[in-house]
């Protein structure tokens, strides 16, 4: 009876954690969507911002401050997006390990660094890293604006203090039936590439607009609207493959929870005959115990 009663604790205690779980997997899910449907708003606004980019190049290109693209020192800054939260399986190790591929492969020991989330800045830490600043991952989408915001001040310091003037984000792109990539996006300078593809890119009507201010000025101004675009889309992406990674990690708990209920259900199953095949044979032993007295009577 005993071990009937530890087992029956144990599937209680199996089948409790099972719906915490089931729980996880569908906030997960929720949030996966969220992070997903905010990374898709931002498009017509970067494509807004890429026609305005894209009337400066064409009328007054010539204006543009050379700072904007100068690189005159060695000395880069790199922003590294980890995981906010735990349970998100080897999601901060890869991040971790494909910078250390890219510092390597690029043998550049001037290089600043911010971080956001406090495992992956540990990781880098341990291998070697200096983190000038960690950050805190936002949880929703609610929070990544803040997050966006503190990041461009930072670039700004380091354009001030530091003359850092190439500047690239690091994090992990949610890929499907994959999970996840780390990949490295380039925001400062602006690529040359990309620049004159919007240069040369058709407008949709025969007039351009005019604008009055300093093209220089305009730039910047748009400039900044990329960066934060750009870095909104970055941390977006990196939440959604998080939690992608999140749910990946609860459905193999879960896979592993049915797996131990069915096998408790089982032994408990099996403990629960023999016990009631003992109590059948104890009253099977009993009433034949009785019935024997009873002839010993008679006699």
């Amino acid at each position: 009876m005993q071990r009937l009663e530890q087992l029956q604790r144990k599937l209680n205690n199996a089948e409790d954690l099972r719906s915490v779980v089931h729980t996880m997997k569908i906030m997960s899910s929720v949030e996966i969507y969220q992070f997903e449907d905010a990374v898709e708003s931002l498009r017509e606004y970067f494509d807004t911002i890429e026609m305005g980019m894209q009337v400066i190049l064409k009328k007054a290109f010539e204006e543009t401050p050379a700072p904007l693209f100068s690189t005159e020192t060695e000395k880069e800054g790199w922003l590294i997006l980890g995981s906010g939260q735990a349970l998100c399986g080897s999601f901060d190790n890869v991040i971790a390990d494909f910078i250390h591929q890219k510092k390597t492969e690029e043998a550049n020991s001037r290089v600043q660094i911010y971080t956001s989330g406090e495992r992956l800045g540990d990781l880098l830490m341990k291998d070697g890293f200096t983190i000038d600043k960690k950050f805190e991952m936002p949880g929703s989408v609610s929070g990544i604006i803040g997050l966006v915001l503190e990041l461009i001040s930072g670039i700004e310091q380091w354009q001030m203090e530091l003359n850092i003037q190439t500047v690239r984000v690091f994090h992990n792109q949610p890929v499907q039936k994959r999970g996840f990539v780390p990949i490295s996006q380039n925001l400062l300078p602006p690529k040359t590439a990309w620049m004159n593809r919007i240069k040369e890119k058709k407008w949709p009507t025969n007039k351009l607009p005019q604008f009055k201010i300093d093209s220089g000025v305009l730039f910047q101004k748009l400039l900044r609207q990329y960066l934060f675009v750009s870095l909104y889309r970055a941390v977006a992406e990196s939440l959604a493959a998080e939690y992608s990674s999140r749910l990946s990690a609860m459905q193999r708990a879960e896979q592993k929870i049915d797996e131990r209920l069915e096998q408790l259900k089982q032994s408990y199953s099996t403990e629960r005959q023999s016990a009631i095949t003992e109590e059948l044979l104890d009253i099977i032993a009993g009433f034949e115990a009785i019935q024997s007295r009873e002839k010993e009577i008679i006699e």
